[in-house]
């Protein structure tokens, strides 16, 4: 199995989900899923991007629709090389901890 090196988008942030390959593959563009599952455009251009992350049950909904298996929706951890796992860690708790400071779980 090919182990994947840490990926981040053109903006340097960490590809957690892969909404954005998955739409291209599909041809089906940010307004006419975010019409399909009733959020504005710009909220699914910033999911595909990486730039924030939708609940899972919402890439569930995705996947419904547009009839994708759920786990084509995420990188997979099994091909984390090693090396990348600690950064991919430390990147994950940040993001956490700033949801924390921002109220976002209250």
């Amino acid at each position: 199995m090919n182990k994947v090196k840490q990926q981040k988008n053109k903006n340097n942030q960490l590809m957690i989900n892969r909404l954005g390959v998955i739409l291209k593959e599909e041809r089906i563009t940010n307004r006419a899923l975010a019409a399909s599952i009733g959020y504005e455009e710009a909220t699914v251009s910033k999911w595909a991007t990486n730039a924030i992350q939708p609940p899972v049950s919402t890439f569930f909904r995705i996947a419904l629709i547009i009839n994708r298996d759920l786990k084509d929706f995420f990188v997979s951890t099994n091909q984390i090389e090693e090396s990348d796992k600690k950064k991919y860690l430390k990147t994950l708790a940040e993001i956490a901890e700033k949801a924390k400071r921002t109220g976002k779980n209250k």
